[in-house]
């Protein structure tokens, strides 16, 4: 059952960073309404931390950079899982060609989490304090646990 539940979560993680590297790909590097337009997934942010036009305009760009590095990590994470799937299926005990899946799984999974938390500290730089430590309270949680479930006494829009 837990299988079952890991898969469906990478699963949608899988599709909202793909959705998200799709819609990166037609971005002008313009106007905040544009913007919102195209990332509205960036509206929350804007909203929620009151960012000034410039900053908005960094956060999309550094959100449309990060895109293909999210969707490519997605993939490989789809992929460890697949591999892992495969390699524990039918055995009695952990041979050392699963102990092998299983550390590459699990490697996978740190990089992506590297990834992800470089690029919210990178974010957050472009803040102002407050609004840096708003993001990251609400952000954090995502990178560090992969639950991707909101996080409790935070409404995001």
């Amino acid at each position: 059952m837990k299988r079952v539940v890991i898969v469906i979560a990478l699963a949608i993680v899988a599709g909202v960073c793909a959705f998200a590297w799709m819609r990166s790909q037609r971005i002008p590097h313009h106007e905040s309404a544009v913007l919102l337009e195209t990332m509205p997934e960036l509206a929350w942010l804007r909203d929620e931390l009151k960012l000034t036009d410039s900053q908005f305009t960094q956060v999309s760009k550094l959100h449309a950079a990060y895109l293909p590095q999210c969707a490519e990590m997605c993939q490989r994470i789809a992929e460890a899982h697949e591999r892992l799937d495969q390699a524990a299926r039918g055995k009695r005990e952990v041979t050392s060609e699963l102990k092998s899946v299983v550390e590459d799984h699990a490697r996978i999974h740190a990089e992506c989490q590297e990834r992800m938390l470089a690029h919210l500290y990178e974010t957050a730089r472009v803040l102002d304090p407050k609004q840096a430590e708003r993001y990251l309270e609400v952000m954090l949680p995502y990178a560090l646990d992969f639950s991707h479930s909101e996080p409790e006494n935070v409404h995001v829009r």
